[in-house]
C-alpha cells in the first residue's frame, strides 16, 4: 500500500475512533450489553490491521483525552501515559472501541470513585480491570441464559 494512502487511512481511523468523536455517540452505548453488541472494532483488530505502534498510539490518544478532560492537578506524565497504553494493549486488547467509550464515560462521570486531583497508571488499570470483570460477568450470565433457553427449546 502506498505510504501516503496508508497515512491518510490511519489519520481517518484516528479521527473516526478518537475519544472526541466516540463521546458524541456515547448515548448509544449506555450499558455493557450495548458495548458488547456494538459493531465497533476491537483493540486487537487494530493491531492486526495497523500494527502495535499504531494501536498504542490510539490508546495513548484516549488516555491523553482522559488526562485533559478531568482537569486534574496531578495528571499522568507523558511517560506514564506511554507505559499505561502499552499495558492496556497487552492486557485488554479484547475490548472494543465501544467498551472504551463506555469505560471512559464512566470514569469521567465519577462512577469509579474520586480521583483526589490525581490520575495514575494504577488507577487507570484498576478502572480497566473493574470494567472488564463486569463485562466478563455479564457475558457469562448471557451465555448461561442462552444455554438454558436452548435446553428449554429442545425439551419442547
Amino acid at each position: 500500500m502506498d505510504s501516503a494512502i496508508q497515512m491518510s487511512s490511519r489519520k481517518n481511523l484516528l479521527e473516526r475512533f478518537s475519544p472526541d468523536n466516540c463521546m458524541l455517540y456515547a448515548g448509544k452505548v449506555a450499558t455493557i450489553e450495548d458495548a458488547i453488541n456494538s459493531k465497533a472494532p476491537s483493540i486487537a483488530s487494530f493491531v492486526g490491521g495497523h500494527g502495535k505502534d499504531f494501536t498504542e498510539g490510539l490508546i495513548t490518544f484516549w488516555l491523553l483525552y482522559l488526562n485533559k478532560i478531568l482537569n486534574l492537578n496531578k495528571p499522568m506524565s507523558e511517560d506514564q501515559i506511554k507505559l499505561c497504553s502499552s499495558m492496556v494493549l497487552e492486557e485488554y486488547s479484547m475490548l472494543k472501541i465501544s467498551d472504551l467509550t463506555l469505560l471512559f464515560k464512566r470514569i469521567i462521570s465519577g462512577q469509579y470513585g474520586e480521583f483526589y486531583e490525581r490520575l495514575s497508571i494504577d488507577k487507570v488499570m484498576t478502572f480497566f480491570r473493574t470494567y472488564t470483570d463486569d463485562r466478563l460477568n455479564l457475558a457469562g450470565e448471557n451465555s448461561r441464559r442462552d444455554h438454558k433457553e436452548e435446553i428449554y427449546k429442545s425439551d419442547i
